[in-house]
């Protein structure tokens, strides 16, 4: 994928860094909508989706903040899924 290919949300993102961003334009592939709604179940997920219901804005950060996360471990696939959710 291309930088510019990134999705608006994500180039515009004060959380990711230029080096985040160049990760994620880095992936081979987007995960499949089957692959993100995998992952919903997964605790640390799931508590995110919970806490936020109705507050979507703050629910959109914390999971940039948890995609955060997974690219510092070096977890592209994983920071794209939360990403997609």
């Amino acid at each position: 994928m291309d930088y510019n290919q990134l999705p608006p949300f994500i180039r515009a993102s004060r959380i990711f860094t230029e080096n985040d961003k160049i990760k994620l334009a880095q992936a081979d592939r987007l995960p499949t909508p089957q692959e993100v709604d995998e992952i919903t179940g997964l605790p640390e997920i799931y508590e995110l989706l919970n806490a936020f219901i109705g507050d979507q804005s703050s629910r959109n950060t914390h999971l940039q903040l948890k995609a955060k996360e997974y690219l510092q471990d070096n977890q592209v696939d994983m920071a794209w899924k939360v990403l997609l959710i």
